[in-house]
Formats: structure tokens, C-alpha cells, sequence
């Protein structure tokens, strides 16, 4: 099965949501997309990566222009849609870095709150934010797809869960600072190889100021590492096809996911 991908790459304006909202429509538009199974976003695409405001521009989810918005974008292009993240709440919960998942139909299927929070590098989204429970494999029309946000990819054990589980590919969507770059596409590649899968990758890019900014490179790997397609630092949408079938067949001829042991022992003497 071949599954045509359109992943959006963006610098999001601080606290704007309606800004955001039609860049995003602006580069769809310009970039003609045609017969997409997949539109994915970056991370925290709606207001930008502002911890101290994370709070104040939050959303209910339900009731929130992000649904609304992603609601119409999927029917507009009869496609499937991860939608990045943005800050959300559920009536009186407490917020979290949230992704929202379509069909085509504009029906939300699932949300994903990110499982793992950055507080480190003088950081604080742990500080207003409250962490998701679980990964999440989503079931759609062109296959299952295992779910994971920037921070996420640093571990491991969450991915190794996902292709035990069967996943046809993984998404993660990222607000990467642009220093540490060459860390975050290491660590993509790795994911791809040690899984057997491919890997979507949506950053944003950017900047919020001179001292930090996004590293953009989104980027698509295949189930050996290998970079299908990628961008740079434009703000762009990088259009991709992955053949789930080709990576089916690989795995039958290196088969490591079925020589993997699922309760490793180590022994201390």
C-alpha cells in the first residue's frame, strides 16, 4: 500500500492562533496539494513554544477553534489529519500538550497527550502542563499508526512498544531547538532502524527570539534510516509517498522485530 503524506512545516506567531490557522491554509493552498491520505503538523503549531503563556492560550477541546478548524481541513482535502499539538483542556482537567487526530470524514478518532514533558536545557513545560497517561496507536484507513510528540522520541521503550504492537509507521511532531538538530535526526533514524518502520517527522521553524530558535528538517525516514524526502528551515509543505508493503517485505528478510525478546534478564555477578 502506498500512502501519499503532506507534512507542514511552520513558523507559528507567538499567541496568534488565527494567524496560524490561515498560514497554515496559505501553505496547503500554495503547495496544490492533490489525492493526500495524510496531512501532519508540528508541535504547539496554534500559539508557538511559549511556556509562561501556555496556560493563558489554552483551549477547551471540544469546544476550540483548533477542532473546529481541523475538523474542516480534513473534509476540504478528504484526508486524514494529525494535528500537530496545542494547548488543551477537557472541562476542568488540567491542560496538556495535546494532539488531535481526524479521518477524513472530519470525525476526531482519537487525542494524544504528550507522554513525556521537557524540563531540562531551562525549560519548564513540566512546570504548567500535566503529562498524558499512555502512547497511542491510532487505527485508520491506511494502517495503524503509533503516535509521539518532540520529547517522546528520546525514549525508546515507548517506540519498541509501538512496533510490537504492529504499527505500519509513526509520526512525531516536534518543536526541536535548532541547536541540538543533529541529536533530533540521529535520533529519528534511530527510532526507523531499531523498529523496522517509517518515520514522519513535523517541526516547527523559526524562531521565538535570537536565542532560540526551531530547527525545522522535517524529514521522512524508512524502516533502514534512510531519508526519503526532508526540508530545511523554509516554511513549506514537504509532500511524500512511504510503501507500507516494501517495509512489510523487508522485515520478513531481516527479521530482527521477531528475534527481539520481549522480557530481557540481565545477569550481575
Amino acid at each position: 500500500m502506498k500512502i501519499n503524506v503532506s507534512i507542514v512545516q511552520m513558523e507559528a506567531i507567538l499567541g496568534d492562533i488565527e494567524s496560524n490557522f490561515y498560514k497554515v491554509e496559505k501553505l496547503l493552498v500554495n503547495s496544490q496539494i492533490r489525492n493526500t491520505d495524510l496531512i501532519i503538523l508540528p508541535e504547539l503549531w496554534t500559539t508557538g513554544w511559549d511556556c509562561v503563556n501556555f496556560n493563558k492560550n489554552s483551549e477547551e477541546l471540544y469546544s476550540s477553534r483548533t477542532y473546529k478548524f481541523l475538523t474542516k481541513l480534513a473534509l476540504k482535502y478528504n484526508a486524514n489529519i494529525i494535528g500537530g499539538s496545542a494547548i488543551l483542556h477537557k472541562n476542568n482537567e488540567k491542560d496538556r500538550n495535546t494532539s488531535l487526530i481526524f479521518n477524513r470524514k472530519g470525525e476526531l478518532i482519537a487525542s494524544y497527550d504528550k507522554y513525556h514533558l521537557f524540563s531540562h536545557r531551562g525549560e519548564a513545560e513540566g512546570s504548567f502542563l500535566e503529562e498524558g497517561d499512555s502512547g497511542l496507536i491510532v487505527n485508520t484507513d491506511i494502517g495503524k499508526i503509533g503516535i509521539s510528540t518532540c520529547y517522546d522520541i528520546r525514549f525508546p521503550e515507548l517506540f519498541r512498544l509501538y512496533a510490537f504492537k504492529g504499527v505500519d509507521f509513526i509520526v512525531n511532531m516536534s518543536a526541536w531547538p535548532e541547536k541540538y538538530v543533529n541529536e533530533y535526526i540521529t535520533l529519528v533514524k534511530a527510532r526507523a532502524i531499531e523498529n523496522q518502520t517509517f518515520l514522519l517527522s513535523a517541526c516547527l521553524t523559526g524562531k521565538i527570539n535570537e536565542n532560540y530558535k526551531f530547527s525545522g528538517n522535517s524529514f521522512i525516514a524508512d524502516y533502514m534510516g534512510k531519508t526519503i524526502n526532508k526540508l530545511d528551515k523554509e516554511e513549506k509543505v514537504l509532500i511524500s509517498s512511504i510503501n507500507i508493503d516494501e517495509m512489510k517485505e523487508y522485515r520478513l528478510k531481516m527479521p530482527i522485530l521477531q528475534d527481539t525478546k520481549r522480557n530481557y534478564k540481565v545477569a550481575e555477578k
